[in-house]
């Protein structure tokens, strides 16, 4: 389904994705959106953001109370990177900038969503149909938002801001908290928290390398990505996010592949919330593991492995812990004064500090 208030450029859509055989609806706005998704039910919708009557975000918002395992991608000249944010937060799978100057973009992207969705079976790579960017113009590196982001520290730093989780979280038996000290405007380190289903609560720590306004643009991307294995799992489909090395190993290839050039320092886990076992991953060195107990933390070993977007065959390293009731998960990379705020159980989130760093913890309460 093609929702897109502009006649040319949704004509234009429409009879591409009708070639490649495809059935398409149109609507030319959002409330005729999702009257058309009533009638149609389509496998993928296509959307704008600024639009009459009801706008993009409002109808991607709509879309995920009425169907939350429909693949959407945001197709927009709004070169506003809040509202890009906005909508991956709404559950858009992916973004594009129009003047599309290449079609088979919209394609690639396309595919990848309906494979993730479970809605088409992973092609052959071919130059016809695929999955890699093919070309240097067709990578997200030459994105127009990249280079917003990269030239405006202001505008990078609001992007982050909004991708940041709360403080501390409370899910069933379990809560989330965290730290990361930033001595730049953009932060290097990267975190986040979220339960998945009733039974599951995901959490992970990133560490971007240069560091700089590109870390925005991972903090948009590790949405993006996630996004896309949360749902598949919310549909019954994919069980990869409860599985780090399996993420791990996602994420990878999708860094690789968005040809930014950054590695990603990061350990991914995983808590299940009826044995309080913990599946952790981790790729890179950077960031350590611990158990903590009350005010002590006893470090977990883990073999040093390549950090994410380095090669397209890294193997992450997977580890599993069983918490007891009180006990925790740490996360940490950094210097004294992240431990100590740690024990002392200062968690202020998001601060500026002359030193960088940065911690999660992910505590079994019950």
């Amino acid at each position: 389904m093609v929702v897109e208030d502009d006649p040319v450029f949704r004509q234009l859509v429409s009879d591409y994705c009708r070639q490649q055989g495809m059935t398409v609806a149109e609507a030319e706005d959002g409330q005729h959106g999702l009257e058309q998704f009533a009638l149609s039910r389509p496998d993928i919708a296509l959307v704008d953001l600024c639009m009459p009557r009801m706008g993009g975000l409002e109808f991607l918002q709509k879309l995920a109370e009425t169907a939350p395992q429909l693949p959407s991608i945001v197709i927009t000249a709004n070169k506003a990177m809040s509202d890009v944010v906005e909508a991956l937060r709404n559950g858009a799978w992916d973004y594009l900038m129009k003047p599309l100057a290449d079609l088979q973009v919209l394609h690639n992207a396309m595919v990848d969503c309906l494979r993730e969705s479970g809605g088409l079976e992973p092609p052959e790579r071919t130059n016809s149909i695929g999955t890699e960017w093919e070309s240097p113009e067709q990578s997200l590196v030459m994105s127009e938002n990249f280079e917003a982001l990269q030239n405006d520290t202001a505008t990078a730093q609001l992007v982050q801001a909004q991708l940041f989780p709360a403080t501390s979280q409370t899910f069933a038996n379990c809560n989330f908290t965290y730290n990361l000290y930033r001595s730049e405007p953009v932060s290097a380190l990267l975190c986040d928290g979220f339960e998945c289903g009733e039974h599951h609560y995901c959490a992970y720590l990133a560490k971007v390398s240069p560091s700089g306004n590109v870390s925005a643009f991972v903090s948009v991307l590790l949405r993006s990505f996630l996004n896309q294995k949360l749902k598949r799992f919310r549909q019954g489909g994919s069980t990869a996010v409860l599985e780090p090395y399996a993420m791990l190993s996602y994420l990878n290839e999708q860094l690789v592949k968005s040809g930014l050039s950054c590695a990603l320092e990061m350990a991914y886990m995983v808590l299940d919330l009826q044995s309080r076992r913990v599946a952790i991953g981790r790729a890179g060195t950077d960031i350590k593991v611990f158990l903590r107990n009350e005010d002590q933390l006893s470090r977990i070993i883990l073999p040093e492995t390549p950090p994410i977007g380095v090669a397209g065959d890294n193997r992450p390293h997977s580890h599993f812990r069983d918490l007891a009731p009180g006990q925790a998960l740490v996360l940490l990379e950094g210097a004294e004064h992240v431990r100590r705020d740690l024990l002392n159980n200062r968690f202020q989130g998001v601060c500026d500090s002359k030193s960088t760093g940065g911690c999660v913890q992910l505590k079994a309460t019950g």
